[in-house]
């Protein structure tokens, strides 16, 4: 049974850690059992290192549209906002993650805060295989995520040796990148997100949005599709379906009630914005899913 991804009101992940003492989890995903394949925007504060097993992942962040094969990897600073789907069914992928050092770890914590430090300039790396200087961080990942799945003896002293070899290995890329080009993200998207996540099943319209973030209605939608890559209605009505999903396997609801409970103004172009997006009416999809249990 794969770990819920949880995203509370504000869309910041909470992760759960296992061991309270020990802020290290690994998890071993299977894409298409999260969210029918696809994990919304969201940020956290650990950092995090992804390592894809099998099949193709893409990763939506910082405006930018990342295509990750089997063998490559990636690694998220912190409170970067970031969305992941797959490219392909059943794509499987290692996600550690690490919750921030308190400054009474001194030693990690020094490492750590020069990565943070670095967070505008580099807030992503992308890891390919096919690259020769991401061969070690890319093992480092990989072979942490096996450790942790076979938690034998001792695997918590293991991990921790591949973790502090990937902090050395960031600590020495960031020392070579110090003028990249620099990151600028707008707090004001995810302000944004929050309130079309939060009033989905309500009308929104392109005045609340701007007004929300005190801008015309222009500069709200070139602002949004800069950093996430596409407009916000664009956005909300992949939100709403998603959100339409969840209900039809409950089913509770019929077509049309689900359409009014995700903020659909009618029935009809519910069902034709669902079938656009996944190839199948809202009600081929709830039978064959109850066909399924």
């Amino acid at each position: 049974m794969p770990e819920p991804i949880i995203i509370n009101e504000q869309q910041e992940e909470l992760i759960h850690y296992p061991d309270k003492q020990w802020k290290h989890v690994i998890l071993h995903n299977v894409m298409t059992d999260i969210m029918f394949g696809y994990i919304p925007l969201h940020w956290h504060h650990a950092l995090q290192f992804m390592y894809v097993i099998k099949g193709e992942l893409i990763v939506h962040i910082s405006g930018s549209k990342h295509y990750l094969n089997a063998g490559d990897g990636i690694f998220i600073n912190s409170n970067i906002i970031h969305e992941i789907a797959e490219q392909q069914p059943y794509t499987e992928y290692y996600c550690w993650n690490v919750e921030l050092p308190h400054i009474s770890q001194y030693v990690e914590f020094e490492y750590v805060d020069y990565i943070l430090q670095h967070t505008q300039h580099i807030p992503y790396i992308v890891l390919r295989q096919s690259e020769t200087k991401y061969e070690d961080i890319l093992s480092f990942i990989k072979n942490a995520g096996q450790t942790y799945d076979q938690q034998s003896t001792h695997y918590q002293l293991t991990i921790l040796n591949y973790y502090y070899n990937c902090l050395k290995w960031l600590y020495d890329y960031m020392g070579q990148h110090v003028n990249q080009q620099r990151y600028q993200f707008d707090y004001r998207i995810k302000h944004l997100i929050t309130l079309m996540q939060q009033n989905y099943h309500h009308k929104i319209t392109l005045t609340d949005l701007s007004e929300h973030i005190h801008m015309s209605k222009a500069e709200t939608i070139k602002l949004f599709k800069k950093y996430v890559g596409y407009t916000p209605f664009s956005y909300l009505l992949n939100y709403r379906l998603e959100k339409s999903k969840e209900q039809l396997l409950l089913a509770t609801y019929s077509v049309t009630e689900v359409a009014m409970n995700c903020g659909f103004a009618t029935t009809s172009y519910f069902i034709k914005a669902f079938k656009a997006h996944y190839q199948e009416t809202p009600k081929q999809f709830q039978l064959r899913q109850l066909n399924l249990r």
